[in-house]
């Protein structure tokens, strides 16, 4: 009886150390890609960081594998960058462009000792300036005194979309209604800022700005016009 407990305690101890050793074996990630945000124009790093990586590594953009190599050829402004020894494959993109933004995976395939991992998803948002705006009007004509005028600045291709401020004369309108649209590339958008304003005589030759800004616009950008005002005629008694 001795002996058989033996024998059995033995080979549950040989089986133990087979599965611990599988499991120990596996890779596994120790850092997984975050979502970032950059400006158009910066460098991006999405981080990733594999233990006892015996699969291939690469990364996956929105469904499309780039490749193993870490200068990923065919992709001039990636690369696999970090200590490979050390497990770290983070993928540097530079001159980040709208084309980068979406979806990305760190991915292991599978090897003999291991299965197959994929990291979670992160997601790199690439925010773009807006393009310089620009005021439209119902008409080129002077406006009248006392008569209402509907002015449009429009902040086109912007990501986020632009905040639009309007000033007459120095003084900011508050009561502007804005929307958005869709711009000239997908992602991109439109804002479109709408302000009712009532023509005064002291609006003659005076300035009405339009302002725009979002977090990838280094500074505001500006356009102005110059409000042409005719008084009305006094009327014939």
């Amino acid at each position: 009886m001795g002996f058989w407990f033996s024998f059995v305690l033995s080979s549950a101890w040989v089986f133990l150390q087979m599965e611990l050793q599988g499991v120990c074996g596996q890779q596994a990630f120790k850092t997984e890609p975050r979502n970032v945000t950059v400006r158009a124009g910066a460098t991006a790093l999405l981080k990733c960081e594999v233990l006892r990586a015996s699969g291939v590594v690469q990364w996956v953009k929105d469904g499309l594998l780039l490749g193993p190599q870490r200068s990923l050829p065919g992709y001039p402004c990636y690369s696999m960058t970090g200590d490979q020894q050390k497990g770290q494959y983070h993928l540097q993109i530079l001159n980040v462009s709208l084309e980068d933004d979406g979806p990305y995976e760190c991915q292991v395939g599978r090897s003999v000792s291991s299965r197959a991992i994929v990291s979670r998803t992160a997601w790199l948002n690439v925010q773009i300036p807006p393009s310089q705006p620009y005021i439209q009007l119902e008409s080129d004509e002077p406006w009248v005194e006392g008569d209402e005028y509907t002015v449009t600045c429009i902040a086109p291709d912007a990501k986020p979309p632009a905040e639009i401020t309007m000033f007459r004369d120095g003084e900011e309108l508050t009561e502007t209604d804005s929307f958005t649209m869709s711009g000239s590339q997908d992602k991109l958008l439109n804002t479109h800022a709408e302000v009712v304003i009532r023509a005064r005589s002291s609006d003659n030759a005076r300035q009405l700005t339009c302002r725009a800004k979002n977090p990838a616009a280094p500074r505001a950008l500006e356009t102005s016009m110059t409000m042409r005002v005719y008084c009305k005629n006094p009327a014939i008694v």
